[in-house]
C-alpha cells in the first residue's frame, strides 16, 4: 500500500469537503490555505516519490500551461489595474486551481487511482448535501444561527445556487457508480442511497442553473460511460427519488421564512423521515437487483463499424429535431427566450414559482456591465478582480453585487480577449481529455467526471463557480489526475528486492534536480502564505472596530498590514480609528494610503472625504470623486451633496461625523 495510490487520490473530496465549510472557500484565508497545503504536498510527492514526474503527458501538459498562463496572466493585471491587492487574491485562487491540477497529475493515471478520487468526491458531496439538508429538516438536531439564503437552502457554502451545483455534481457522480458494472457491490449500492438525499437537497436550493445544468450533465454522464448496469440503477433511483422531490416539494412550511418554527420543524421531521424511508429503499432495492447486474455483464453488444455508429447517430438526432420543429419548438424556445430577457426578477411569496420563473434575475444587467469593461479594454481588461469596481460606476440598478455570475464575461472583462481564451482552453482541455478517457472497461469513471464537468462548465456560464472553490477545486484535480499518464501498478516489494535493477530505477534520480524542484514550488507559497497571515489579523482588526474596540483594530490592522501590505482594508481601519481616538490628521494619511492601493474603489475615497472632513480639511475632491466611482450609491450622493452646502472646516467637521460609514 503506497499513499500516492491510497491517499492522493482523496485530496479533491476532502478538498471540497473542507472548502464547504468554510463558506465554500470564497474569502482569501481559506483559498490561499488551500494552495499553501496543495505546495506542502507537491514538495513532499516531488521529494519522497519513487517517479515524481511519471504522470506527465501531452494532454497534462496543455492543461497545465493553459492554467499556468491564466495564473500568470491574471498576476501581471496589475500593472493595468493600479489594485495590486486584488489581482493578488485572485491570482491565488488562480494558483489554487494550478496546483490541485499538477498535484494530482504528476504521479500518474491508474484506473484504480481515477476511480478512489471519484469516489472521494461524491462522498464529499454526499456529507455536505447530508449536514444541509439536517440543518433543514431537522433543526432540533442541528441548527445554524442563520441560513444566509434564509428560504433557499445554503448552509454551510452561504451560497444556494453553489451548493445547489455541488448536489448536481454529487448525483451526477453517485447515479453513475450505480450503475457501473466494474464498481464494487457495496459501492453501487451506496452510490443509489445517496440519490434521494442528493435529490432533496438540489430541491431545497431551488437553484434553476443547478437543476438545468445537472441535468445536461447527468445526460452527458449516461452517454459517455455507456454503463451495462443502468437499468438497475433507474430502477433504483427513479421511484425513490421522484417521491422524495414530490414530498419535499410539497413542505411549504421548510421553504417559508421561518423554517424553524414549530410547525416547519414538525413537517421537517415528516420530510426527514420519508427521505430516510426512500433512501433505505433505494439501497434496498439496488441490492436486490446486483444479480441483474451481473446477467447484464455478460451481454456482449456487437461494436458497430464507425460509418454505422456516426450515421445511425446522425440520424437520431435529425429524428429529434424533425419532431421538435413539429410540436413547435422554435415557437416555444422564442417565447422562452422573450420571457427571460423581460422578466429581470424571479420569485415572490412561494419561492417554489422560480423553478417554473425564466426570468433571467438581473443577469443581463451584469453581463452587460461586463461587456463594458471588455469595450474598454478588449486585449487585456481592466485588470484582475475588478469587475466589482465596474458595477459601481457602471450599474443600472442600486442592488451590489461582486461578480458578473459568468466565468467567462467575467474573465473578458476583466483580464480581455487573452483572459478568455486562457480559461476557455484550460476548460476545453480538461471536457475533452475526459471524454477521451471515456474508452475501454473503465469508461464510466471518466464518462462520470464528464457528466460533472460539462454541469459545472454550463453552471459557470451563469454564476461566480470560480470563486467557490468547494464546487470548482474538484474539477481541476481529477481533471489534473485524468490527463495524466497512465502508469503500471508499482511492481511489489519482493519483486523489487529480487530485481536491483528495477529498484534502482524506482528510487534513483533523487538530486539536485528534486532539490530544485521542490525550491520552486516553495517560492509558489510565498504568495498564498503572505495572504493567509494577513487574512486572520484583517477580520479581527474589523470585528474590533464594529464593536468599537479601536484599539484593538489599530493593533490587528498593523498585523494585517505588515503580512500583506498591498491590501487597502486595513489603512482604511486606521484611517476611521484615528478619527475615533481623536487624531484626525494620522487617519487622513492612513485613508490615503488606502486610496492608493485601490485608486478605483469609491469607499475609499468616501472614506478619504469624511476624515478630511473630520480633520477640518475640504472633503468635496474626494466626495466628488467617490460619486463619480459609484454614482448609484445613496451614501455617496448624500455625501457630495451635504459637503457642497457646508460653509467651511467646523461644518465639514460636523457634518462628516454625522456620516455613515460604508462599513454601516
Amino acid at each position: 500500500m503506497r499513499p500516492v495510490d491510497h491517499l492522493l487520490p482523496l485530496v479533491p473530496g476532502l478538498l471540497v469537503a473542507a472548502f464547504s465549510f468554510q463558506a465554500g472557500g470564497f474569502f482569501p484565508g481559506a483559498t490561499a490555505a488551500g494552495a499553501v497545503a496543495l505546495v506542502v504536498v507537491l514538495v513532499l510527492h516531488v521529494t519522497l516519490a519513487d517517479r515524481p514526474f511519471a504522470g506527465l503527458s501531452l494532454p497534462f501538459l496543455l492543461g497545465a500551461v493553459a492554467l499556468g498562463l491564466l495564473a500568470v496572466w491574471t498576476l501581471v493585471s496589475v500593472g493595468w489595474s493600479d489594485a495590486p491587492a486584488r489581482a493578488l487574491l485572485e491570482y491565488d485562487r488562480a494558483l489554487l486551481y494550478l496546483l490541485a491540477f499538477v498535484a494530482l497529475g504528476l504521479a500518474g493515471r491508474t484506473p484504480a487511482r481515477l476511480r478512489l478520487a471519484l469516489r472521494g468526491i461524491a462522498v464529499a458531496a454526499f456529507v455536505v448535501c447530508l449536514c444541509a439538508l439536517i440543518t433543514r429538516l431537522l433543526p432540533d438536531v442541528w441548527s445554524v444561527a442563520a441560513d444566509p439564503g434564509g428560504d433557499r437552502l445554503s448552509y454551510p457554502l452561504t451560497y444556494w445556487n453553489a451548493l445547489g451545483l455541488l448536489a448536481a455534481v454529487g448525483f451526477v457522480l453517485c447515479f453513475t457508480l450505480s450503475s457501473d458494472v466494474a464498481e464494487r457491490p457495496v459501492g453501487r449500492v451506496l452510490a443509489a442511497g445517496a440519490l434521494p438525499v442528493l435529490a432533496l437537497t438540489l430541491l431545497f436550493t431551488f437553484s434553476r442553473g443547478s437543476l438545468g445544468a445537472g441535468l445536461v450533465g447527468l445526460a452527458a454522464a449516461v452517454v459517455a460511460a455507456r454503463a451495462r448496469a443502468l437499468p438497475s440503477a433507474l430502477l433504483a433511483a427513479l421511484p425513490t427519488v421522484a417521491v422524495a422531490v414530490v414530498v419535499g416539494y410539497g413542505a411549504d412550511l421548510l421553504i417559508s421564512a421561518r423554517p424553524t418554527a414549530p410547525a416547519a420543524v414538525a413537517q421537517g421531521g415528516e420530510v426527514a423521515a420519508v427521505a430516510g424511508a426512500c433512501t433505505l429503499i433505494a439501497l434496498v432495492v439496488r441490492g436486490l437487483l446486483l444479480w441483474l447486474d451481473r446477467r447484464l455483464a455478460r451481454v456482449r453488444v456487437p461494436r458497430p463499424r464507425p460509418a454505422v455508429a456516426w450515421g445511425g447517430g446522425v440520424a437520431v438526432v435529425a429524428l429529434v429535431v424533425i419532431a421538435a420543429i413539429l410540436a413547435g419548438a422554435p415557437a416555444a424556445i422564442d417565447r422562452q427566450v422573450d420571457r427571460f430577457v423581460a422578466g429581470n426578477q424571479v420569485g415572490g411569496a412561494d419561492v417554489r414559482d422560480r423553478l417554473l420563473n425564466v426570468g433571467n434575475n438581473g443577469r443581463l444587467d451584469q453581463w452587460r456591465v461586463a461587456l463594458e469593461g471588455y469595450e474598454r479594454e478588449p486585449l487585456h481588461g481592466t485588470g484582475a478582480g475588478t469587475y466589482a469596481l465596474l458595477w459601481d460606476r457602471y450599474r443600472p440598478s442600486e442592488y451590489q453585487v461582486e461578480d458578473a455570475h459568468s466565468l467567462y464575461l467575467e474573465m473578458l472583462a476583466e483580464l480581455g480577449v487573452v483572459g478568455l481564451v486562457l480559461i476557455a482552453l484550460a476548460v476545453g482541455i480538461l471536457l475533452l481529455g475526459l471524454l477521451a478517457r471515456a474508452r475501454g472497461p473503465n469508461r464510466a469513471v471518466a464518462g462520470a467526471l464528464f457528466g460533472a464537468a460539462l454541469a459545472w462548465a454550463l453552471h459557470a456560464g451563469i454564476d461566480w463557480d470560480w470563486e467557490m472553490p468547494a464546487v470548482t477545486i474538484w474539477l481541476f484535480a481529477a481533471g489534473g489526475l485524468a490527463l495524466a499518464a497512465r502508469v503500471e501498478p508499482p511492481a511489489s516489494d519482493a519483486t523489487a528486492k529480487a530485481d536491483p535493477a528495477q529498484r534502482g530505477s524506482r528510487v534513483g534520480g533523487r538530486g539536485l534536480g528534486r532539490v530544485l524542484v521542490a525550491l520552486g514550488c516553495l517560492v509558489l507559497a510565498v504568495v498564498p502564505a503572505r495572504i493567509f497571515l494577513s487574512d486572520g489579523p484583517l477580520r479581527q482588526s474589523a470585528q474590533a472596530f464594529a464593536r468599537g474596540d479601536c484599539a484593538g483594530a489599530v493593533e490587528r490592522g498593523l498585523d494585517a498590514a505588515e503580512a500583506l501590505d498591498s491590501r487597502p482594508e486595513p489603512y482604511a481601519i486606521l484611517g476611521y480609528c484615528d478619527v475615533r481616538l481623536g487624531v484626525p490628521l494620522l487617519g487622513v494619511q492612513a485613508m490615503k494610503k488606502a486610496v492608493a492601493r485601490d485608486p478605483g474603489n469609491w469607499d475609499y475615497h468616501y472614506g478619504l472625504a469624511l476624515v478630511r472632513g473630520a480633520a477640518g480639511l475640504d472633503p468635496r475632491p474626494s466626495a466628488r470623486r467617490a460619486l463619480e466611482l459609484n454614482p448609484s450609491e445613496g451614501m455617496a450622493i448624500t455625501a457630495a451633496r451635504r459637503f457642497a452646502e457646508a460653509d467651511g472646516p467646523r461644518e465639514w467637521r460636523r457634518r462628516a461625523l454625522e456620516s455613515r460609514l460604508p462599513t454601516d
